[in-house]
Parts: C-alpha cells; structure tokens; sequence
C-alpha cells in the first residue's frame, strides 16, 4: 500500500519551503542574489543544506522562484496604480515614481532584480519583468494619447525606451549609489517626450509603498 501524506505532514512541509523562501527573499533583499548562497539561506531558514535540496532541485530554482515571487509582488503594486483613478498621464507617472521610488528604498533588490549578472533562466525571467513593465507604460501611453493628454508618439517603442532607461539609470553605478527618485522620473519622461513637471507628479503610489 503506497504512503499517504498525512495533512499535518503536508502542512510541515509546505511550511519549511515557505521557510526557505522567506530566507532567501531576506538575503537577496540584503545582499543582492550573491549573497543567497544554498548554505546562507540554509542557515537563516534553519534547516540542513540536504533538507534544501528537497523542496529546490538547486540553487537556481530556488532563486528562480525567489525572483518570480518578488517581481509578482512589485509588478502587482504597479498594476493597481495603473488600474487606479485619475488622468491615464498622471497615472503613467504615478507608476514611474512609485517603481523609482520603491527601487531607491531597497536598492539591493533592484539591483539583483533589474541589473545584477544573472545568467539561464534568471535572464529569462529578469526579461519578462522589464517586457511587463513596458506593457505597462505602453497601456497608459495610449489611454493618455486617446485622452489627449500627451502628444502622439510611438507607444510601443517609448514605453521600451522608458522600460529601459528607469532600470539603467537607477542601476548604472551599482546599489550603494542611487538618484533621486522625482529628478529620476522627471529625466526619463522628459526624455521620452512627454515632458512632465514636477508639481504634476501625484504620490497615489504611497498608499501602495509601505512594504518592501
């Protein structure tokens, strides 16, 4: 007769990977992905390197869904304020400064998620996360655009050019030096052309920001 789990069983272990999750979240929050190493996060969640090694195949699976577990959190605050009331503009600013913002508090984090040299499936995964960010400004670009608030312009391509631009400015001399989050902003929309001033930019993001 085949072994059943029990429940309380199942409930142990799902708590002991929650465990390790939470550990290796901590250290990458902290440190970056370098320092989640199999036996620092071991460490901090209590449990044995081979006890890891049961719910994570290995070190890159574990951080593979410590990324896809951290970006969901980030992107879903994003998408809420999108999704929000006001003017499809200040919406799409709205969602630069909270991202900015939240990037300058934990700069590890960013760093790891958005610049840190990750190869395989982190890669893959760390593109997926700047295509969602994309998407999103390119939603509010056209809303905007049919509002007529903002002029015409390629959504598709400047809604990538701010994609990319946010990251590389906020990571572009490592974790431990990082830019005004508004100045930030302001730089890269302006850029990109749609010229925002700074008295414009509203901080609906705050209600989203008070975890990390």
């Amino acid at each position: 007769m085949a072994y059943r789990k029990t429940g309380k069983v199942v409930a142990q272990l799902e708590a002991n990977r929650a465990r390790i999750l939470d550990a290796a979240r901590v250290l990458v929050f902290e440190g970056g992905f370098q320092a989640a190493s199999v036996a620092a996060v071991a460490g901090r969640a209590g449990v044995a390197t081979g006890t890891l090694y049961r719910y994570f195949a290995s070190r890159e699976a574990l951080l593979l869904d410590v990324f896809r577990a951290i970006s969901d959190v980030e992107m879903t605050r994003l998408e809420a304020i999108a999704a929000g009331p006001g003017r499809p503009a200040d919406r799409l600013r709205d969602v630069a400064h909270g991202f900015v913002s939240r990037a300058v508090r934990g700069a590890r984090q960013a760093y790891a998620l958005l610049a840190e040299p990750v190869d395989g499936a982190l890669a893959d995964e760390r593109m997926a996360y700047r295509r969602r960010h994309a998407m999103i400004f390119e939603r509010l670009m056209r809303e905007a655009q049919a509002a007529g608030d903002i002029a015409p312009l390629d959504a598709h391509v400047t809604a990538a050019a701010i994609a990319g631009a946010i990251p590389s400015a906020l990571t572009l001399h490592g974790p431990d030096r990082v830019p005004d989050a508004r100045s930030l902003v302001n730089a890269v929309l302006r850029m990109s052309g749609l010229d925002p001033h700074t008295d414009d930019i509203s901080h609906k993001d705050a209600s989203h920001d008070q975890s990390a």
